[in-house]
């Protein structure tokens, strides 16, 4: 498996997932409820602030993520969230729907 710069193996998620990543590390992170008051709130902040490709191409990861987790109980969204860097814990399915539609509005 190739290594990353950080001499950690890099993961399958670490490719696949990439620009939800950076969209988490960038809006998602622990200061993510002050700044933007919910994680809907942060992906409205990320669409109004990035070009169309990026916004894009992040909600077609999100798309990907939700559709792998689906019918999966919320804890495994949340760790999943978690091992992509996202500071974000979700306490329902009404979270993850706000999140769904904040990422389906066009930019």
């Amino acid at each position: 498996m190739k290594k990353d710069s950080g001499n950690r193996p890099a993961t399958h998620s670490d490719v696949e997932f990439r620009m939800l990543r950076n969209f988490f590390a960038g809006y998602l992170h622990e200061d993510f409820n002050e700044e933007y008051g919910s994680a809907a709130g942060a992906v409205a902040a990320f669409c109004n602030d990035a070009n169309r490709e990026e916004v894009e191409q992040t909600r077609e990861e999100w798309v990907k993520l939700r559709k792998r987790l689906a019918s999966r109980p919320i804890e495994e969204m949340r760790e999943a969230l978690r091992k992509l860097g996202c500071a974000w814990r979700p306490q329902d399915e009404s979270e993850m729907i706000a999140t769904d539609a904040a990422f389906a509005t066009e930019k």
